[in-house]
């Protein structure tokens, strides 16, 4: 078994997944569980904060893998292997108007509701599937192109009417960065009217979620069902949305394959 020993006063880790924990084949590598079973012999938790919901989370982890906690959908709901703790759902007049300018641009969407797999309209197939055509940028890293892809094929559910009802979050993508770009400066003209929290987790996508909702709120939450403070607290992540978990934490890691803005 390989030991590690941390020597900073840690008690609880908390990873992103994509680009952090997971392999740029969206796996999990056998030396992290390894890694993993050590750190829980040491009675130190580990929580996964994650942009993903928790259908997409249980769909890539390991069984044997040691976690004490979840914050999925970046921080609208939280949940540990034995309960849920907390879950809120956007307003379905918000996520009306999203997607009615969403689908006028022609952009790449998918809507995670709060039971059940992902969904975008049948009539939109085509838009969304011909994005994933466009030549892949440098930008792009490899998982999240194949998450894309594996989602358009495998995952998504097409509908002919949306329900507007009980939805966790709605993803946005491009494989251009100035489009996506601009989307987020309209979705920030529309958040003038209702509130709601916008997140990234790469160059290419867009996220909206409750207003005031993250995974640093989450993460809180498992902290105070493990009598735990943030002042023992390790975050590890990558992306954007990875930012107020790590203002939230005593010790911060950007990944080396993070953007330049997150590592500062």
């Amino acid at each position: 078994m390989m030991e590690v020993r941390l020597l900073i006063d840690i008690k609880a880790i908390a990873l992103d997944m994509d680009g952090t924990l997971l392999n740029d084949k969206n796996t999990v590598s056998d030396e992290l569980v390894k890694l993993f079973c050590e750190l829980c012999n040491q009675n130190i938790r580990i929580f996964i904060a994650t942009g993903r919901t928790k259908q997409e989370i249980y769909k890539v982890l390991p069984e044997k893998l040691p976690i004490d906690g979840f914050v999925s959908a970046n921080g609208m709901s939280c949940f540990t292997n034995h309960k849920d703790i907390s879950q809120h759902t956007l307003p379905a007049d918000l996520v009306k108007t999203v997607l009615t300018n969403a689908r006028k641009r022609n952009l790449y969407y998918e809507i995670h509701p709060k039971n059940g797999s992902r969904f975008a309209l049948k009539e939109d197939k085509e838009t969304l599937e011909k994005e994933l055509h466009l030549p892949r940028p440098d930008t792009l890293l490899n998982n999240k192109y194949i998450a894309r892809v594996e989602s358009v094929q495998n995952e998504m559910k097409w509908i002919d009417e949306i329900s507007y009802e009980d939805n966790l979050k709605i993803y946005f993508f491009s494989m251009n960065t100035e489009i996506i770009n601009n989307w987020k400066h309209t979705l920030k003209e529309i958040r003038q009217k209702t509130d709601f929290s916008l997140f990234s987790s790469s160059l290419h996508n867009a996220e909206i979620m409750v207003s005031n909702v993250s995974k640093a709120t989450g993460i809180e939450m498992l902290l105070k069902e493990y009598n735990l403070s943030k002042e023992n607290l390790m975050a590890i992540g990558d992306g954007e949305n990875d930012l107020p978990m790590f203002e939230l934490a005593a010790y911060s890691i950007a990944m080396k394959n993070a953007e330049d803005t997150i590592q500062e």
